[in-house]
């Protein structure tokens, strides 16, 4: 169940949606590094990376992704109320997600310099990877590839595939 901190978020969808994941993806139970992260608002649907241990924070454009996170993290819609414990999606080539847009270019998981609908008509999908902000972009700033775009509903709805390469 959601918990908005805020009146002005009572209506704010989850950024992230399993369309394909019952044998795909799971959510992998991990816990925050609290020290990693910080106060980083973190959307559903952000780029995860393991840190030590079963911890996971928010990864940079040259870290190996381990995941999506599942939760919001601080900010309006925190869901951990002061806890650690978060889930994070994982899974296979068959594992398909919706990302939403978050409400505003700063609070989402998806790249708000990228027109997401120009890139509907690339034959063979668009590679995804993390930015320094552990946001899906378009450009590689020298990590491996975290997801592949199947296709742009609109700027503030995407479909993706995860292609969780390592190293």
């Amino acid at each position: 169940m959601l918990r908005s901190n805020s009146a002005a978020r009572i209506t704010q969808k989850r950024t992230i949606r399993p369309l394909y994941a019952w044998h795909s993806a799971v959510p992998y139970s991990a816990f925050l590094d609290t020290t990693a992260v910080g106060t980083t608002v973190v959307y559903p649907g952000m780029v995860a990376v393991k840190t030590t241990g079963e911890q996971q924070a928010v990864a940079n454009a040259t870290d190996v992704p381990f995941g999506l996170f599942n939760n919001f993290v601080n900010g309006d819609m925190d869901e951990l109320g002061g806890g650690t414990e978060i889930g994070v999606w994982v899974g296979g080539r068959d594992a398909v997600f919706e990302i939403l847009a978050g409400p505003s270019s700063t609070e989402t998981p998806l790249d708000p310099a990228v027109t997401w609908t120009a890139l509907n008509a690339t034959r063979g999908g668009v590679a995804l990877y993390s930015d320094a902000n552990g946001r899906l972009t378009t450009t590689s700033g020298g990590g491996p590839q975290v997801a592949r775009l199947i296709e742009t509903v609109s700027n503030t709805k995407i479909i993706v595939q995860l292609v969780l390469a390592t190293a």
